[in-house]
């Protein structure tokens, strides 16, 4: 099977760095368009405002992580771009992937059980169920 348009969901985790080389990797073996996205999670009900400053902040941080990936497929010559959103994570990756047409979504596991993932939530295990097309899920260190 090979795969036309592949997103790959990257964040500051130390397992993006091997998420994105499998994507990188699936790309080049079959001359594959990139699509690196970002989600930041806004503020839960729990907290009463948003801090904007901080949001500003994680705002560049994100788009200074995306350029970078976008800029290492590029100099391995992989046809690239990024994106970035605010909001769930599992429902923003679903949503680009329906947008933008991928046919793979690549993306990290953290490696959560029990009551700690019940109370983090899993990213993954929402893109699993609800994704527009095939995942890949690479599990982190």
């Amino acid at each position: 099977m090979s795969f036309k348009k592949i997103l790959v969901a990257v964040d500051n985790s130390p397992a993006t760095a091997t998420v994105f080389a499998k994507a990188l990797e699936l790309a080049q073996k079959d001359a594959a368009q990139l699509m690196i996205g970002h989600s930041i999670e806004l503020a839960t009900s729990s907290q009463l405002t948003v801090n904007l400053v901080d949001l500003e902040i994680e705002t560049e941080q994100a788009q200074g992580l995306l350029r970078f990936y976008y800029q290492k497929a590029k100099k391995h010559g992989v046809l690239a771009e990024f994106s970035s959103h605010t909001g769930n994570p599992g429902t923003n990756i679903c949503d680009l992937a329906q947008s933008w047409g991928a046919d793979l979504i690549v993306l990290g596991r953290r490696g959560l059980k029990g009551f700690a993932e019940l109370l983090a939530g899993s990213v993954s295990n929402h893109v699993v169920h609800h994704a527009p097309c095939s995942v890949l899920v690479v599990q982190g260190q």
